[in-house]
């Protein structure tokens, strides 16, 4: 056995080559090139030439029909796909099982699972994203962001779908705000909070979360909510929730952040979570999500419905409504006439009556249970 090692040492001496060391396998971080998408079977739809198709935005999951955790984060990253694909977003569901498994399942669920979906047979993509980045369980999703006229993209989240972090990252990645190095410098004092928190040390706990809003308040507008929700229903003061709430939207006034004036709107009129609503703020909020956004947007238009729905002002939900349902896209219409016609029906009957879920109106800092599986049944 020596005899033979020397040899091919001799070999790799000889021919000029290192030797090839475990050491020197590449791996796979955030920051690095997005690794090449070859050998997928799609059994759903499939991705274009991302130079010429606008992409801005690929995220690229991976599940498994037998993986419970993976099949709650389905309807999640359905919602974010419907929402975002007109604004460059792609997605692309990888399995590595076999293609007679994944394709009925795929069918089955239909419009719940719209979003390319394709199997990696040879488990190449596989071996370069979760074997190249350590990752062992599923589901687990990868977001890089692709620049105009490149091939490629640049890694800029590992981790899991339903993490409140992977909706951020899609979602500032779209208008080119987000900073995974910030991000990742603000976790620990994240993580700290909410130790604090749990310890029923409000006044660290708050002090912690100011520190990482304090860092770029548009990246960490999630946190900043979830800072009023603690105030609101874990600590139940209900005077400093409302006035936080107040400083926060002039914050996010004047930083002109759309999508999170949209989130603080929901969250004061309509989150379940809560105890109780603040109509008239968050009225304040989608009005000047309007202002931001366009008057001919429709995610903003649809968010004044939902304030007026959740008040109870069902006549000028129905209004709001039918302006976003005209001017939406051909993909989203079908969701806005589902929202308007649950509206027509309580204009109709008087009351409240439930409303089709829209992951991006739901509110809330978390979108779910972050639990996983190993990768390997």
């Amino acid at each position: 056995m020596r005899t033979a090692h020397i040899l091919v040492l001799t070999i790799v001496a000889a021919l000029g080559l290192a030797p090839i060391a475990p050491q020197d396998q590449k791996k796979l971080a955030v920051g690095d090139a997005t690794p090449a998408l070859d050998g997928l079977d799609f059994v759903q739809g499939s991705i274009e030439d991302l130079s010429a198709s606008g992409t801005k935005v690929l995220v690229v999951e991976f599940w498994a029909t037998w993986c419970g955790p993976c099949l709650r984060s389905i309807p999640h990253i359905n919602e974010l796909y419907q929402s975002y694909k007109d604004q460059g977003l792609v997605v692309v569901g990888v399995s590595d099982e076999n293609r007679s498994k994944v394709e009925p399942f795929v069918k089955k669920r239909g419009s719940e699972m719209s979003y390319p979906v394709a199997v990696d047979g040879e488990k190449k993509v596989n071996e370069a994203f979760m074997t190249a980045s350590g990752q062992k369980g599923i589901p687990c999703a990868f977001v890089t962001t692709v620049q105009s006229g490149q091939t490629t993209g640049k890694v800029v989240y590992i981790g899991h779908p339903m993490a409140p972090e992977f909706e951020t990252a899609v979602r500032l990645s779209l208008t080119g705000r987000y900073d995974p190095v910030l991000t990742k410098k603000g976790q620990p004092l994240i993580d700290a909070a909410r130790r604090a928190i749990d310890a029923k040390n409000y006044k660290d706990g708050y002090k912690r979360f100011d520190e990482v809003i304090a860092l770029d308040p548009a990246i960490f507008a999630p946190i900043a909510i979830e800072k009023y929700e603690v105030m609101l229903n874990v600590e139940n003061n209900d005077a400093g929730a409302k006035a936080y709430a107040a400083e926060l939207l002039k914050g996010l006034v004047s930083i002109g952040d759309a999508d999170a004036l949209r989130d603080l709107a929901v969250e004061l009129s309509s989150d379940p979570a809560n105890k109780s609503y603040d109509y008239d703020l968050a009225m304040q909020a989608a009005e000047a999500m309007l202002k931001v956004a366009g008057k001919n947007d429709p995610n903003a238009l649809s968010t004044i419905a939902g304030v007026e729905f959740a008040r109870g002002d069902f006549a000028k939900a129905v209004d709001a409504q039918k302006k976003a349902y005209r001017i939406a896209s051909p993909s989203r219409k079908p969701k806005f006439k589902a929202t308007l016609e649950a509206y027509e029906l309580a204009l109709k009957k008087g009351v409240k009556v439930k409303v089709p879920t829209d992951e991006r109106m739901s509110g809330g800092s978390s979108a779910g249970s972050v639990e996983t599986v190993p990768a390997k049944p």
